[in-house]
């Protein structure tokens, strides 16, 4: 596992929409827009399952993913790893009043965790592209 460093944690705090990016067991990508993802620990992204339906066929068949984080103007980062899918028990009752509490008419069918392997920048920049953790 990797430790997420504080400038990706803030990014992830401050963003409104991230993209998640799958791929079947055949390698056909599918990305999501994602509206609930947050840290759960230094290691680990929480998200909540709302209208998943690609993605969540594609990380059944294939649990790699990565992660967009962006914070205006100018800090981007690209998060890789494993998913891991919940669809019952204590961490999708969180999740679920998570979400109540942004949005009181959705209720997600999952959740997921999102375990952090590799973090990379993709700011504009000399250093795009390069890992950082």
């Amino acid at each position: 596992m990797v430790k997420l460093p504080d400038n990706v944690k803030e990014a992830l705090a401050n963003q409104q929409v991230a993209s998640l990016v799958t791929a079947d067991k055949n390698g056909v990508p599918n990305v999501c827009l994602m509206g609930f993802v947050k840290v759960r620990d230094d290691e680990t992204l929480i998200m909540a399952n709302v209208f998943w339906k690609k993605t969540e066929a594609n990380l059944k068949e294939n649990p790699k993913a990565a992660l967009s984080a962006y914070m205006p103007p100018m800090k981007a980062y690209q998060i890789k790893g494993s998913v891991e899918l919940i669809d019952k028990g204590p961490l999708l009752d969180e999740v679920a009043d998570w979400v109540a509490s942004k949005m009181a008419n959705l209720k997600p069918k999952g959740a997921a965790l999102f375990h952090v392997e590799e973090i990379y920048s993709v700011s504009p920049g000399p250093s795009a592209g390069e890992r950082i953790s």
